[in-house]
């Protein structure tokens, strides 16, 4: 009955053995998954981060910033179309024949010579449009 009782008494204390082996590896890898996730967690930021790229290779970042703004140019700013161009044109020629007229524009001559070039200026730029657009 003693060997029973020693070898019952050997088998748990390996139980117990393996038992606490097995406490004391999963703390350690807990605390090596722990180190792992720093680590990769580190890369991460090393490599996210725009400064170090524009320390290593500044002609580059230049280059990139460059071609960013020139499509964000393009995409952004509206390009006028050859109607609106021509319009322009013909607003600052009127613009510049009135030049002498809009000083006088206070009193009923000078309001009245502008109502006629504003109607005539709309005819012309209406006839002008129709026929660009034909």
């Amino acid at each position: 009955m003693s060997e029973r009782e020693h070898l019952s008494n050997e088998k748990e204390a390996d139980v117990e053995r393996s038992s606490e082996d097995i406490r004391r590896n999963i703390a350690k890898e807990k605390e090596n998954i722990s180190q792992k996730v720093d680590q990769i967690s580190e890369r991460i930021k090393e490599k996210l981060d725009w400064r170090e790229y524009v320390k290593e290779s500044p002609y580059l970042a230049i280059g990139v910033a460059a071609g960013l703004g020139y499509i964000g140019s393009m995409v952004l700013i509206p390009r006028t179309t050859p109607m609106e161009r021509i319009m322009d044109s013909i607003a600052g020629e009127v613009r510049g024949s009135l030049g002498g007229l809009i000083p006088g524009a206070a009193g009923p001559p000078g309001l009245i010579k502008m109502s006629l070039l504003g109607v005539t200026t709309k005819v012309a730029a209406g006839w002008l449009k129709n026929a660009v657009s034909r």
